[in-house]
C-alpha cells in the first residue's frame, strides 16, 4: 500500500485494507495458536506416548484440540493483527495520506469492518458447530485408548451425573468411547422433585443401538413409603443417552450446538451443567463478532503517533494493554453468567459495552490533542 492509496476507487481501497488486516491476523492466529497448541502438547505427549500411540496419537490430539484453541484465542488475535498493521500504516505515513485525502477515524473504522465480519461470524459458525464435534471426537479417542478404562475402581471425581427431565443418572465408569458403563444408577423422580425410584445395573453395554444391562436391580418405595422394595430388574435398563451424548456430558464445558442447547433447555435433554452455562455458550457465540469489533476499536489509537516518533511511542503498548484488561474482564463476568449471578444476555455484553465506551472515549481524547 502506498500514498497514491487515496486516489484508489474506495471499493480497492476496502478491498487492500481488509485483505492485508485479515493476512496479518491469520498469521498472528497461526502463532498464537502454536505456542498453546506446544503448551498442550507439554502436558499430554507423556500419556500419549505411554498408551503407546506414537506421533500418530500426538498428531490426532493436536488437530482435534485445534478448533477451541483457535476460538480462544481468536479476538486477541485479531486485536495483535490490527494494532500491526494500522502501526506499520501509521508510521509509514499511509495513514496520513488517508487522512489528507479527506478519510477520518470513523470512516476508517468502517472500511475496516467486512474483515470484522468474516473473522466474527466465521469464528462463530466454528464455535457452533466444528468445536463441538472435535471436542467430542477427541474425548472419545482419548477415552477409548486408555488402557485402563473398563477395569474396577475409579476416582471419586470422574464419576458422571446428569438429568434429563426429571430424572437423574449417575455412571460410575466410562470406557470405550461411552459404549461400555459400570454402576449406573438411574434416579425417577416425581414432577416435585421427590425420588420415587431407583434402578442400578453393574455393567451397562451399547449394541444394536441399545443398552443392554447386566445385573440390574430395581428398587422402588411402597405405596405407603414406609419400606422399599428390591426386585431383580429385566433387560429394558434405558438411560436416555447414547455413548455419543454420554462422551459430550463428561467434558468440563458447554461445547455443544445450538440445536442441542435448545433441546437441553426446553427439551429435558440430558445435561450435565448448570441450565445458565448452557445459555452462556448460546450468548457467547453471538457476541463474538462484537467482541472483535472492540478489539478493532481499541486498537485505533495507533494511528495517532507521530511518524517520527516510530516505535518509542507507547501507544501500541497501551493498546495491548487494554486488549488484554478486556479480555480479562469479560472472562470475569462470563464466570458471574455461568454461575447463573448474572443473566447470560447480561454477562455477554456488558464487557463490549465497557471495552466500547473506553474505545471512543480514548479517540475522542486523542482527536482533542
Amino acid at each position: 500500500m502506498s500514498s497514491s492509496t487515496p486516489g484508489m476507487p474506495r471499493h480497492v481501497l476496502i478491498k487492500a485494507l481488509n485483505r492485508a488486516l485479515l493476512g496479518r491476523f491469520l498469521l498472528c492466529g497461526a502463532v498464537l495458536v502454536s505456542l498453546l497448541e506446544i503448551l498442550a502438547l507439554l502436558e499430554k505427549t507423556t500419556p500419549i506416548l505411554n498408551r503407546h500411540l506414537g506421533l500418530r496419537g500426538i498428531l490426532t490430539f493436536a488437530l482435534l484440540h485445534l478448533p477451541a484453541l483457535s476460538i480462544d484465542i481468536l479476538p486477541l488475535a485479531f486485536m495483535v493483527g490490527g494494532l500491526f498493521l494500522l502501526t506499520q500504516m501509521t508510521l509509514s505515513s499511509e495513514i496520513s495520506a488517508l487522512r489528507a485525502a479527506g478519510l477520518s477515524t470513523p470512516a476508517l473504522y468502517r472500511l475496516l469492518l467486512p474483515a470484522v465480519l468474516i473473522a466474527g461470524i466465521g469464528g462463530t459458525c466454528a464455535q457452533y458447530w466444528l468445536v463441538p464435534a472435535c471436542e467430542n471426537a477427541l474425548t472419545t479417542w482419548w477415552n477409548r485408548t486408555d488402557p485402563l478404562a473398563g477395569q474396577n475402581g475409579q476416582p471419586e471425581d470422574n464419576i458422571l451425573w446428569f438429568r434429563a427431565g426429571p430424572m437423574l443418572v449417575r455412571i460410575g465408569q466410562i470406557a470405550q468411547g461411552g459404549t461400555f458403563l459400570r454402576d449406573v444408577t438411574i434416579y425417577h423422580r416425581d414432577n416435585t422433585g421427590l425420588l420415587t425410584g431407583t434402578e442400578h445395573t453393574n455393567v451397562l453395554t451399547y449394541r444394536n443401538g441399545q443398552w443392554h444391562p447386566d445385573g440390574a436391580q430395581d428398587l422402588s418405595l411402597s405405596d405407603d413409603k414406609s419400606y422399599v422394595n428390591i426386585t431383580k430388574g429385566d433387560n429394558t435398563f434405558v438411560i436416555p443417552a447414547t455413548p455419543s451424548v454420554i462422551m459430550t456430558l463428561s467434558q468440563n464445558g458447554a461445547t455443544v450446538t445450538p440445536a442441542q442447547i435448545s433441546a437441553i433447555l426446553h427439551k429435558g435433554a440430558p445435561a450435565s451443567l448448570p441450565r445458565a452455562t448452557y445459555r452462556m455458550a448460546l450468548f457467547s457465540g453471538m457476541i463474538l463478532p462484537v467482541e472483535i469489533a472492540v478489539m478493532l476499536l481499541l486498537t485505533l489509537p495507533v494511528i495517532y503517533i507521530p511518524p517520527r516518533a516510530g516505535l518509542r511511542n507507547p501507544l501500541p503498548v497501551y493498546a495491548l494493554a487494554a486488549g488484554m484488561g478486556f479480555v480479562i474482564l469479560q472472562g470475569m463476568i462470563s464466570a458471574l453468567g455461568n454461575a447463573g449471578t448474572l443473566p447470560a444476555p447480561l454477562a455477554v455484553s456488558v464487557g463490549p459495552l465497557l471495552g466500547t465506551l473506553l474505545g471512543l472515549t480514548w479517540l475522542l481524547r486523542m482527536e482533542e490533542r
